[in-house]
């Protein structure tokens, strides 16, 4: 689909950053603070550089009875620097590309203001849900999150897309009773609907992904016989996009190791919270480096024993591996007891005279300030657009968009039982402009602008989108685990 035949497809909604001070910030914000990219007199009438929270509508009883803090940075305003700006996560523009709850397409005015911010500009357009700017000169990294309200992805191709929205088939129409609107997550119901619909067609799928406008399917197998003649271009009126085979997207993407020169926060910390660097035993790489992830919030479950949430592939050993800070002869934090599956959520039981904190981390210039998690949030309940934040050893503070939410069908003997076990994911993007996520960020809890923990990083696609994938607490939530601390 080319861009100047989407804006039928944007009729649409989008909603739209600590005590423990970190003695060093991998943040590309903070260690690319100037940018050398000259920013035109013109533009600078144009700008107001900061950030717009929009709080999911609905949102649980908090675990702590607190008042909901703002998550977004309020104190990003433009700066000229002679022939430097600021460099910042979210461009607020003096329009919005959302209005009354639809995406749109900039006017020719418009497009004029964003190019102002781009001097070797020679292309604007809306690939849902992106805006795509098209540079002749990329300007130096990093690169906002967002502009005038929509996810930014710049790149000097004049034919680069910024996702793929997979085959289409040529099936008739499949209607479910479930609501689907555009920009409006899907209910857990509808997902479910869905899978059952495909199954009773004698389709194999693995899962089904939302991203705003339309649905992705991807099966690691053809899904059926003349499956192309067969399966459904639209669900409802939305359209649907197909992932075969050697498409589907796989975490072959990881990146496994931290690039060379790149600094993480390594402090052996005695005040423990979400962010601290943990490993596990004999968990080598190739090169005999430990693999080393990141540290999840505190959980308490209904018999109230506690737990750390941590990325299950850290600890190859599974249950009854040692969880340690910050590194494998570090300090043992507690031992893996659970392990749910294929979302790679597993809980370490925490030791007895353990401390853990429920606070967010901070960095050392205290630019946000600390910061209690109230509690876990449903991602079914959150719109595309909002603003999800993430802070890691490895990567610093981010500032990212959610994306979509993916339903994934769990292994069964059955492949077309009507009853089946499934997970939830959601997808994150901080942006095509800074290489900041790699495998030690996993682990790391993702949280909205009203401090309530969401998901847990598990990779970001080395693909073109720069997705990053999350598994959400949802099931951890359902079964009766709430937010706690130590």
């Amino acid at each position: 689909m080319a861009e100047s035949h989407l804006s039928d497809l944007t009729n649409l909604p989008v909603s739209s950053g600590h005590g423990t001070l970190r003695k060093k910030s991998a943040s590309p914000y903070k260690v690319a603070r100037f940018s050398p990219y000259k920013l035109p007199s013109k533009a600078k009438s144009l700008l107001n550089l900061t950030g717009h929270p929009h709080a999911h509508p609905n949102p649980p009883p908090p675990a702590f009875n607190l008042p909901a803090a703002s998550a977004t940075p309020q104190h990003d305003t433009f700066e000229n620097q002679g022939d430097t700006f600021v460099a910042t996560t979210h461009v607020k523009m003096p329009f919005e590309l959302w209005q009354s709850g639809k995406q749109i397409m900039p006017t020719n005015e418009q497009r004029q203001q964003i190019k102002a911010l781009f001097p070797t500009c020679f292309g604007v357009g809306v690939f849902p849900p992106f805006l795509v700017v098209r540079c002749q000169d990329l300007p130096p990294k990093p690169w906002p999150v967002t502009v005038a309200g929509l996810p930014l992805w710049i790149t000097s191709d004049p034919d680069e897309r910024p996702m793929d929205y997979g085959v289409t088939a040529q099936g008739p129409k499949l209607t479910i009773t479930s609501e689907l609107a555009l920009w409006k997550t899907p209910s857990e119901q509808a997902f479910v609907e869905i899978v059952r619909a495909f199954r009773k067609m004698g389709a194999v799928i693995d899962s089904v992904q939302w991203f705003g406008i339309g649905f992705r399917i991807l099966s690691g197998v053809e899904p059926c016989n003349d499956w192309k003649s067969r399966l459904p271009a639209f669900i409802n009126n939305l359209f649907v996009g197909y992932f075969i085979g050697s498409e589907v997207r796989s975490e072959k993407a990881m990146r496994k190791k931290l690039p060379v020169g790149r600094q993480h926060d390594d402090e052996w910390y005695t005040d423990l919270r979400p962010g601290i660097i943990v490993a596990g035993e004999n968990n080598l790489q190739a090169d005999n480096r430990e693999v080393m992830s990141t540290a999840g919030v505190c959980i308490e479950s209904p018999n109230g024993t506690k737990y750390i949430t941590v990325a299950s592939h850290g600890f190859p050993i599974g249950v009854e591996s040692e969880v340690k800070h910050p590194h494998r002869n570090g300090r043992t934090l507690g031992r893996i007891t659970r392990i749910f599956g294929e979302s790679d959520i597993s809980l370490c039981e925490i030791d007895p005279g353990v401390s853990y904190s429920r606070e967010t981390f901070t960095t050392q210039d205290a630019e946000f300030p600390s910061q209690p998690f109230r509690d876990i949030v449903d991602a079914n309940l959150l719109q595309p657009g909002t603003f999800v934040y993430m802070d890691t050893p490895y990567s610093g503070r981010c500032e990212g968009t959610l994306m979509g939410v993916e339903m994934k069908t769990l292994p069964h003997d059955d492949p077309f039982a009507e009853e089946f076990e499934y997970m939830f994911s959601t997808f994150a993007y901080f942006g095509n402009g800074a290489d900041t996520l790699f495998d030690g960020c996993c682990g790391a809890v993702l949280w909205d602008q009203n401090y309530d923990a969401i998901a847990q990083f598990r990779f970001q696609s080395s693909e073109r989108d720069h997705m990053c994938y999350c598994p959400t607490f949802k099931q951890l939530r359902d079964i009766g685990y709430r937010l706690s601390q130590v």
